[in-house]
């Protein structure tokens, strides 16, 4: 008895040590691990002349902008140097220099710079090579490679990274982008990281994707976990418009803006939608302001798929976790306007469902990707539930059909279906059992 004590003890000091979170809410590991942000910064993560945290993000039309952010420790004028990549290094001599746009950071102990840019009248499906900085320090030179205007479109899809960001996040996008490096772009459903101010979680972040950020453009939405409550209210993180640079298409409301948004890629329209600011509304503008933009953004989708991204899931994982404001809101939307697929996370676990559902042909996903596990259970809701497991999402959509493979961080297929368009008809469901 006492030695299968000592070793539970053991074994969940270790686990915290590594940055695993443990499973169940209202643990005293729990309380730890979202606690305030330290004023005491990480030297590991101090920014310098150097340009770091390169992001390219995600834009209405990646295939003829690009969206690019980054971070560094002075004010002084910064650049982007773009070319057509060659393979050939004298391509430096024919480069495009533009000035960036710089914005300061200044949060308890921390001041920093953060540099944005819009590169625009790009050529699609073309490979540029970029680097940013100025003469005091550059950064290394990136590639990208800009949207075709059709055809097959591929990209990930990554639940709540959150906890255990360096040590264990890191695996799982990195075999994502090694599985999928020409992916057009990540989808990240929320919760990147636990505490929305905390400078040392936003470095792990940034360490783990490393030079994958700057490479295949980013579609952030924010979660919970990104927002802090110090008066009382909902605030979202005082990094995210600063090192994120997304569509301004969306309500023009400010506690809209930089989480609801959408981008059209390949015919297909990608919708993020902000589902704390569903869930703790301040007013009830804002959850009319939210919808009314979905339906008109539904309502006038010239494309031929639509995904939806969004934090808080419509069915949740596990029984007592419910989103009533979600549902109520977007689900009604989803069904009128035969949302294709919804991914999600927030559960901290995996689950996907569309067979069980009222049949208006929208399929439901939620994951994790963080080493942060929740309870689950058998829902009405779902064809799978399953949980404590690292897990990526690869997606293909080619003409009239959606291939949706879910993969383990150890790189095993674990589940895999296919929504098929049909004409009049709601798609058809086909699963694929893994060998």
């Amino acid at each position: 008895m006492e030695k299968n004590v000592l070793g539970r003890r053991n074994f969940l000091s270790n686990m915290m040590k590594a940055g695993v979170l443990l499973p169940l809410a209202g643990t005293t590991g729990l309380a730890m691990a979202e606690g305030p942000a330290s004023s005491i910064l990480n030297p590991a993560y101090a920014a310098s002349v150097i340009p770091d945290r390169i992001v390219l993000n995600i834009t209405k039309d990646p295939a003829t902008t690009a969206a690019i952010t980054w971070r560094t420790s002075t004010v002084a004028i910064t650049y982007v140097e773009y070319a057509k990549a060659d393979a050939h290094p004298e391509f430096v001599a024919k480069v495009t220099r533009v000035s960036a746009k710089t914005m300061a950071l200044q949060y308890d102990t921390l001041q920093v710079y953060y540099h944005s840019i819009m590169l625009m009248g790009l050529q699609p499906a073309t490979l540029y090579t970029y680097r940013v900085g100025n003469e005091d320090g550059w950064s290394e030179w990136l590639q990208f490679r800009t949207a075709a205007t059709t055809g097959r479109l591929s990209f990930i899809y990554l639940g709540d990274a959150q906890v255990g960001i360096r040590p264990f996040w890191s695996r799982v996008i990195r075999k994502a982008y090694a599985q999928l490096p020409d992916a057009q772009l990540i989808i990240h459903a929320g919760d990147l990281v636990n505490r929305a101010n905390n400078d040392d979680e936003w470095g792990q972040w940034f360490e783990a994707g490393g030079y994958i950020h700057g490479s295949i453009p980013s579609l952030v939405t924010p979660g919970n976990h990104e927002y802090t409550h110090e008066d009382g209210f909902p605030h979202l993180s005082v990094h995210w418009k600063k090192q994120f640079a997304l569509p301004e298409n969306g309500t023009g409301l400010d506690a809209l803006e930089g989480s609801v948004f959408y981008s059209d890629v390949q015919g297909v329209r990608f919708i993020s939608l902000n589902t704390m600011m569903m869930e703790e509304a301040t007013s009830a503008s804002l959850l009319y302001a939210q919808q009314q933009w979905l339906e008109n953004t539904l309502a006038a989708n010239p494309n031929k798929w639509t995904v939806v991204t969004m934090h808080h899931p419509v069915f949740s994982t596990k029984k007592g976790r419910n989103n009533e404001k979600v549902k109520t809101w977007f689900k009604p939307l989803f069904d009128k306007y035969k949302v294709d697929i919804v991914l999600q996370g927030h559960d901290h676990a995996y689950g996907r469902g569309m067979q069980q559902i009222a049949p208006y042909g929208t399929a439901y996903v939620v994951s994790v990707s963080g080493s942060k596990m929740y309870e689950y259970e058998k829902m009405e809701w779902a064809d799978i539930v399953t949980g404590h497991l690292q897990m990526y999402h690869l997606v293909t959509i080619d003409n009239d059909q959606l291939d949706f493979r879910s993969y383990l961080a150890t790189g095993e297929l674990f589940d895999a279906f296919i929504l098929e368009k049909r004409n009049g008809k709601i798609n058809k469901f086909k699963e694929h059992k893994p060998a």
